[in-house]
């Protein structure tokens, strides 16, 4: 019976001394793991309270501040990429309206390179053939006698040879334009408002009638020279008879 006692002093003292020990020392080891393994981790993992981790925290860590939950790391915000204003587009100049009224350009006197000078009356009553060529093409450059014969065989008849240069004034053409000896009108850019595009390929040429209605267009002189003899016999004709549908129109409107 004493034994028994005896034993059971002995393991309240163990119990007490270990109380004692936990007391001190454990709260104490304790608050760096807490810190390590986070608030919800130790709440989770050692059944205890939030507000006892935090208190267990300053009780044994007075002098330091409480540490950040280790599970959830602060995460830092990405800096905002400056935003880059898009460059303001300065108003772009209204295109020039082209003027139905005055169907040829580029007859003025610094586009000038040879032969007579050109008004836009110069036109009137007259078949027009224009050959539109570039220095920079040799094809069309080589072409510049044979559109001199058409004028010197049919400058007589209502016919009017325009060269139209295309690239810009320079001495290098008016040097082979002298070369090729030209004496019917060329101008820089000139011809009809309103023209077959080159596409970029030379020689175009073209022809219109004396009422300003294009007859040919393509690249071929020859094809170009019989449009002219074809239409040559029937200028005034067309005129006549377009004025006389306009009267016939006029009469009837006016019934």
């Amino acid at each position: 019976m004493k034994k028994a006692f005896l034993v059971l002093i002995v393991l309240v003292g163990l119990v007490v001394a270990a109380e004692f020990v936990v007391a001190k020392f454990w709260p104490d080891t304790k608050a760096g793991e807490y810190a390590v393994i986070g608030r919800d981790t130790t709440v989770e993992w050692y059944n205890v309270t939030k507000d006892f981790w935090v208190e267990q925290w300053h009780r044994f860590r007075p002098e330091e501040s409480e540490p950040q939950d280790a599970e959830q790391p602060k995460v830092e915000e990405p800096e905002e990429e400056p935003k880059i204003e898009a460059p303001v587009k300065s108003a772009e100049p209204p295109k020039p309206v082209v003027d139905l009224s005055k169907p040829w350009k580029g007859l003025e006197s610094e586009n000038w390179y040879c032969g007579k000078k050109l008004t836009e009356s110069s036109f009137d009553g007259k078949i027009v053939m224009v050959y539109v060529f570039s220095e920079s093409d040799e094809d069309s450059v080589a072409l510049l006698p044979r559109i001199e014969n058409v004028w010197s065989a049919y400058k007589s008849k209502p016919l009017v040879v325009l060269g139209s240069h295309r690239g810009g004034k320079s001495a290098k053409a008016a040097s082979l334009i002298k070369k090729a000896k030209v004496t019917f009108p060329v101008y820089e850019g000139a011809g009809r408002t309103q023209e077959p595009s080159a596409g970029g390929r030379y020689p175009i040429v073209y022809v219109v009638d004396d009422t300003g209605r294009m007859i040919y267009r393509g690249r071929s002189d020859l094809e170009a020279t019989e449009a002219i003899v074809t239409a040559i016999p029937n200028v005034g004709r067309n005129s006549a008879a377009r004025n006389g549908a306009k009267s016939d129109k006029r009469r009837k409107g006016a019934r």
